[in-house]
């Protein structure tokens, strides 16, 4: 069958390394079993650290939800989940977020790599992070932030498996045409116009909560808050049909959806307990080539990711958000070459220039109509308070102290960013190999809006000591009732932050070979005029050959960070008035805002200049080796970076004063081994045509500083944690366990594929060895930070973590060939033994998907 690159689904940071890339596609059109796909070890011009899969195998190795991002987890540079995550329930929230799964690559974070679509970056100008809050929507279960801002994400297009052609991921050894990014470089290829025969396929995916297995992952196994399981249907449905309309001309047009539907329970005061939302996803690619008589080819194109998804808070009465993104790119692309070319005494072959030409429109939005929200008390002390004020909508519970009523919004915010790019790129032979020049300039204008808001957060309530039966209101004032009324409101004005910038890059590279050895020596300079740093970056990757089945590869590289507008668009955004007010002891009369005193909350401040440019140090060692008893290939791999100049975080003289600093640091190490063959079995079986097998294990170390901008649960100073005998906030304990990553994985997968192709099966599994960790106790105290003075703390504890292995298995069955028409039936199984690993839930989301099943048909012509 079909070799892949699959790597354990519960890994955190890992390695890429040098060598050749592992391109993972097939030889032949094996429809109707003509050729043996497999997985092949060979050159790229994207260097040795260089991972190809192609569609078929996007479709196989990703978890069937049609998220083509989820194809990358398994491979050893990427990780995506936290083996000891105490949170790891699913909610219905979980089900509808629909966006692509974030990845790590390489020790960078989710927001500091390179993704290209054929070429073209889509990169998220503010990231998926906001330094006003990090929650996501769906642990979002009490008081919304009054700054948070939802859904962001990394990318601005969100792409299906059944659009991609094939993806590239570079983890390391990557060449100087790629920038921007401490992480790694992924390359989407989607299905592009072709001059052959018309061609396409229309594909169907199904599944819901009844095809998922749940169990309780809570560390009793309990269900203490009754909470209902996940309740949802997701479909997912494309077409993609390619026609040339001349000699010369093709056109190509794809259309993906995702869609899910989930309900969830509110808050028990509410009368409404359960509520619906739903969520889509849509992708449209329209393409055209045109190959003129030269041989020059002109490729127009547009991509479109419109991206919407209904949240409602449990905990407010009508505070609803649409989560919506949309990300809109239009690019023209000339190509041209030459057989030869001859400049300043140099003779060129195989020439190549392309000109490229992009326009893209991004927009991030939550919106809520509302901009108001008010937070009455129902009951409060029930010796002393209680109000029927809220009985058509809320109910007080009577065996509880307190009960609050919330009702309204927080008005709406915007991200937006346009962008004009301009490249041109020539690359060719020279001498012993090639070279390669380049130059792109992007103008962005990025904004960030919000319409404003009033929340009114503290009550007085009427005591039954005083010597008034209820309080009078000013006329219309809707934040005050007969019995209580807001005597503190939050008033936010709609404000406008926008920022412009102009990016330059440039440049150059040259591989050259002289028998056994090679060398590839890249430069790379970028520049933005918000940081205004002149960036280089020096790329070079040495190679050996002493026999044709045994290579060794070494290089050393410096990545730097393109990461700059996420803070820069965040800075200057001012903060709401705090105001007061009071009443007439005596008669109850209510007086006017601001009588008590008004807080100027001042604004945040990120960048205050002179900031350097974070950026990687790399240096990876690698052997890839044939053997000669199985002809089986061999990869080991390993990798050393280390950030510098990381940006960090420095407390001014207010407490709400924080400035960006240069001051943060990381670190990660891996080593890998892999080892994948293929069997060509149609020779000795009329059956079974053909078996693949991939094994590999990793093992992988990361360290990142404490105090940055941007953390992943919290802001890690207002969470502490106790650990053995110390004092900890949240992101100083995540640099003293090297961010709890896994130490040591691996995988073992096995495809094959029968009756002349007409049938495949594939299982798998991902081990994670056990280790000594640490873990959430569930307990709590008050002790003494360094710095912060007594607070309370959250205890954890030693803990041995288990061995685990997670199963998977796919399947596709040929089930009709109709007027050349093929029609398939493909299974996916995820979690085939309802393995919950050494991940936990909480009360409040108690249940973690087990075992899951995804149907689907394809049908193609």
């Amino acid at each position: 069958m079909f070799i892949a690159i699959v790597m354990p689904a519960s890994v955190q940071a890992q390695d890429g390394i040098v060598l050749d890339p592992i391109n993972i596609e097939q030889e032949t059109d094996d429809r109707n079993g003509a050729g043996l796909p497999q997985t092949r070890i060979s050159g790229s011009q994207e260097g040795s650290g260089a991972t190809t899969v192609d569609s078929e195998g996007v479709v196989i190795r990703a978890d069937g939800s049609g998220d083509a991002n989820t194809a990358l987890t398994s491979l050893p540079g990427v990780q995506y989940r936290n083996d000891a995550d105490t949170d790891a329930g699913e909610n219905g929230d979980d089900v509808l977020d629909l966006k692509p799964l974030e990845l790590s690559i390489s020790g960078g974070r989710v927001t500091e790599n390179n993704f290209t679509l054929d070429g073209l970056g889509i990169n998220s100008l503010t990231g998926n992070e906001d330094p006003l809050a990090n929650t996501e929507l769906s642990r979002e279960t009490n008081q919304p932030n009054t700054y948070s801002f939802y859904g962001l994400h990394s990318q601005t297009q969100f792409v299906p498996t059944s659009m991609v052609e094939e993806v590239e991921i570079i983890d390391s050894d990557v060449s100087a045409r790629h920038g921007g990014f401490q992480g790694g470089v992924v390359n989407y290829t989607s299905k592009q116009p072709k001059m052959e025969k018309a061609s396409g396929q229309l594909s169907f995916s199904y599944s819901t909560d009844e095809m998922t297995e749940y169990v309780l992952g809570t560390p009793f196994g309990i269900n203490p808050d009754f909470r209902q399981k996940p309740d949802w249907t997701k479909l997912s449905y494309s077409v993609v049909h390619n026609q040339p309309v001349s000699d010369r001309t093709a056109i190509l047009f794809g259309f993906g959806r995702r869609e899910a539907e989930a309900r969830k329970q509110m808050d028990a005061q509410y009368k409404d307990r359960i509520v619906k939302n739903d969520s889509r996803s849509d992708f449209y690619s329209l393409g055209v080539l045109h190959e003129f008589g030269s041989g020059d080819r002109l490729t127009v194109s547009g991509k479109l990711t419109d991206y919407s998804q209904g949240w409602d808070s449990n905990f407010v009465e009508d505070f609803h958000l649409d989560v919506e993104t949309r990300g809109l790119s239009l690019d023209a692309k000339y190509e041209k070459e030459w057989d030869s070319l001859s400049f300043a005494g140099l003779d060129v072959r195989d020439v190549k220039l392309t000109l490229r030409a992009a326009w893209q429109d991004n927009e991030a939005t939550n919106i809520n109509p509302r901009t108001e929200q008010f937070n009455w008390y129902a009951w409060y002390q029930p010796d002393n308070y209680l109000t029927n004020a809220f009985d058509s909508w809320c109910t007080a519970d009577t065996t509880d102290r307190l009960t609050t009523c919330r009702t309204g919004g927080l008005g709406s915010t915007y991200y937006t960013d346009k962008r004009k790019q301009a490249f041109a790129e020539l690359e060719g032979e020279i001498a012993r190999g090639s070279f390669l020049l380049g130059i792109s300039i992007e103008e962005v204008e990025a904004k960030r809006q919000g319409t404003g808001f009033t929340y009114y957060g503290a009550n007085e309530r009427l005591d039954p000591a005083d010597p008034f039966v209820g309080f009078i209101c000013p006329p219309g004032d809707r934040s005050c009732l007969s019995d209580q009324y807001f005597d503190v409101r939050v008033q936010q004005d709609p404000y406008n932050v926008s920022v412009d910038a102009i990016k330059t890059e440039l440049w150059a590279e040259i591989d050259q070979t002289w028998g056994d050895f090679g060398l590839r020596a890249g430069l790379r300079l970028d520049h933005n005029d918000v940081l205004d740093n002149w960036d280089w970056s020096p790329r070079l990757t040495g190679r050996w050959s002493p026999r044709d089945n045994l290579e060794f590869t070494l290089g050393a590289n410096r990545y730097y960070s393109d990461n700059y507008m996420a803070y820069a668009i965040h800075d200057t955004i001012s903060r709401g008035t705090t105001q007061l007010r009071g009443h007439d002891g005596t008669t109850g009369v209510v007086e006017p805002w601001g009588s008590g005193r008004n807080i100027d909350q001042g604004q945040y401040s990120y960048t205050q200049g002179n900031l350097k440019t974070p950026y990687t140090d790399e240096l990876a060692l690698g052997v890839t080796y044939r053997d000669s008893w199985t002809n089986g290939t061999w990869r080991l791999r390993g990798k050393h970076r280390k950030g510098r100049d990381q940006f960090s975080r420095a407390e001014g003289p207010g407490s709400r004063e924080n400035y960006l600093t240069n001051d943060g640091t990381n670190e990660y190490n891996s080593i890998s081994l892999e080892y994948s063959k293929a069997w060509d079995m149609r020779r000795h079986s009329h059956v079974l045509d053909s078996v693949g097998l991939y094994v590999s294990g990793v093992w992988s170390e990361r360290e990142t500083s404490a105090l940055s901008y941007f953390n992943d649960d919290g802001d890690g100073i207002d969470d502490f944690i106790y650990y053995g005998g110390q004092s900890y906030t949240l992101s100083e304990f995540g640099q003293v366990t090297g961010n709890l990553d896994i130490p040591v994985r691996s995988t073992i997968e096995l495809r094959t594929k029968w009756a002349g192709g007409r049938y495949s099966l594939g299982v798998g599994a991902d081990v994670v060895f056990g280790y000594d960790g640490v873990i959430d106790s569930d307990q709590t105290g008050t002790f003494t930070h360094p710095r912060y003075g007594r607070q309370q703390h959250n205890i954890f504890v030693d803990k041995r973590f288990k061995a685990h292995a997670t199963a998977f298995l796919s399947a596709s069955a040929r089930i009709a060939e109709i007027r050349g028409k093929a029609i398939d039936l493909n299974l996916k199984v995820s979690n085939l033994f309802n393995e919950a690993g050494n991940r936990t839930a909480t009360n409040s989301n108690p249940w973690m998907a087990g075992r899951s099943f995804y149907l689907g048909t394809n049908v193609s012509w």
